[in-house]
C-alpha cells in the first residue's frame, strides 16, 4: 500500500509534518456494543463504559475526503462492516456465533463515530504495516 504525501511543512529544524491522503474515523464502542457481545457469549458484560470514553477507541484510516464528498454513511459504505467485525474480534473470537451481517443503523447504535478529515504524519520515517 502506498500513501502519498500531500504537502510537507517544516515546523522545527529537521522536523517535517506532512498530511497524507487519508481521512480517519475514531470508533468508540458504546454500552450497547458490550451488551451485544454479552448476548452472544451468554455472559454478563464485564465492561461498563461511560459515553465517549477514550480508552477503548480505535482509529481507522479511510478514503480521503474531498469538498464534494457524500455523507459519512455513504463514505463508509465499503468499510463499516469490516470495522464492525474487526471490533467484535477484539472481544469475542468465535466467528460461528457472530452476527451474519450488520446494518448501518446497527453499527451506529454500537459505536460513536468521530470523523476527521485531515490526517497528519508528524514523523519523518516510513509507515510500517503489521
Amino acid at each position: 500500500m502506498t500513501i502519498s504525501i500531500h504537502h510537507t511543512i517544516k515546523k522545527e529544524e529537521n522536523v517535517m509534518i506532512s498530511s497524507i491522503n487519508r481521512s480517519a474515523v475514531i470508533i468508540t464502542p458504546k454500552q450497547t456494543f458490550f451488551n451485544m457481545v454479552a448476548n452472544i457469549t451468554g455472559e454478563q458484560p464485564d465492561k461498563s463504559v461511560p459515553p465517549f470514553t477514550t480508552d477503548e477507541s480505535t482509529i481507522y484510516l479511510i478514503e480521503e475526503a474531498h469538498l464534494d464528498d457524500l455523507d459519512l454513511k455513504e463514505r463508509m459504505e465499503l468499510c463499516y462492516k469490516n470495522i464492525f467485525f474487526e471490533e467484535l474480534d477484539g472481544w469475542f473470537t468465535d466467528k460461528n456465533r457472530w452476527p451474519k451481517d450488520i446494518t448501518w443503523k446497527e453499527f451506529t447504535s454500537y459505536f460513536h463515530i468521530s470523523y476527521q478529515s485531515m490526517v497528519i504524519d508528524t514523523l519523518d520515517e516510513d509507515i510500517k504495516y503489521e
